[in-house]
């Protein structure tokens, strides 16, 4: 029973922490970071599978976008 009790104070300590910590950041949370890179990640990879099927007006897929001028 002393194990029961003593497991829920620390769950409950834990949360109390977890809450502390959240009230005192500013910005995004570490979740919110995440899911902004994977987003900005997706929408990267739609433009290169875009340029690689030539869907953004290129021939080839090439388009020499990175490429000084003549």
């Amino acid at each position: 029973m002393a194990d029961k009790k003593e497991a829920k104070r620390r769950r409950r300590e834990n949360k109390e922490a977890r809450e502390k910590e959240k009230a005192e950041r500013k910005g995004l949370s570490p979740a919110q970071e995440a899911e902004a890179v994977r987003m900005r990640d997706a929408a990267e990879e739609a433009d290169s599978a875009e340029r690689r099927v030539g869907l953004d007006g290129s021939v080839g897929g090439d388009t020499a976008s990175d490429r000084p001028g003549p």
